[in-house]
């Protein structure tokens, strides 16, 4: 692919990764905010349906007790790589239940590659000249610097070319890289699709009463991983 058509889809590419950011940003939100309720409503019904709570003990057994080892199954690119934390699949069924941690600015995503010294030196000489603070007197560009700063020392240049394509900074971007983007993407989507499969997206996101009430115990007879807690 031409350089100028490889720099046209890497800046279409770093759009989609901002906007998956807000989408994650949303949805970590959305979990801190409901998963507490989702939590409530499951001890509720297991006092109020006695008869629910002992078929999980008959169904688990010792699955549910304290000290027992159960071994979450992570699906390919949702975070058993040890790139994306997010959701996992019980042992006990393919439904998929969000327990994923919430997002650090350690762990946050990232476009990473690890880049050419002497292009990385050229990309962050452009980036300092117009967002150094001796330079501009500007929160939003400083903290662009700040940002560029940091890839620098990393030597990740994806984060460079984002930052060149927010500053209008020329940059030429390989086929290999343009190629690492949309594999990161690919991941981070995948999550976002499994997130909302879970019975915590769906619940929160029904009104019938009687079908929420379902999903609870459809929640409860398959993920003695995650419940086990409520039956200490």
């Amino acid at each position: 692919m031409s350089s100028k058509l490889n720099i046209l889809e890497s800046k279409k590419l770093f759009r989609e990764f901002n906007y998956l950011m807000s989408d994650v940003e949303f949805k970590e939100e959305f979990a801190v905010e409901y998963s507490p309720i989702f939590e409530k409503c499951l001890r509720k019904l297991l006092s109020d349906e006695p008869i629910l709570k002992q078929a999980c003990k008959d169904r688990f057994g010792k699955l549910l007790e304290p000290d027992a080892e159960v071994e979450p199954v992570y699906p390919e690119g949702a975070g058993g790589d040890g790139t994306i934390p997010g959701p996992i699949l019980s042992d006990c069924t393919d439904v998929v239940v969000y327990t994923g941690p919430k997002f650090t600015e350690e762990k946050q995503p990232s476009l990473f590659l690890e880049g050419d010294a002497e292009k990385i030196k050229h990309l962050y000489r452009k980036i300092v000249q117009k967002t150094h603070p001796d330079k501009v007197n500007s929160d939003a560009l400083n903290e662009l610097y700040n940002k560029a700063t940091k890839a620098n020392k990393r030597k990740d240049i994806l984060t460079l070319y984002s930052i060149c394509n927010e500053l209008g900074i020329k940059f030429n971007i390989t086929d290999k890289e343009v190629m690492l983007i949309k594999n990161e993407l690919h991941k981070i989507k995948m999550q976002q699709e499994m997130f909302e499969k879970s019975h915590l997206w769906i619940w929160a996101n029904i009104e019938n009463e009687t079908q929420k009430k379902e999903i609870l115990k459809h929640f409860l007879l398959n993920n003695a991983p995650m419940v086990k807690g409520m039956f200490s």
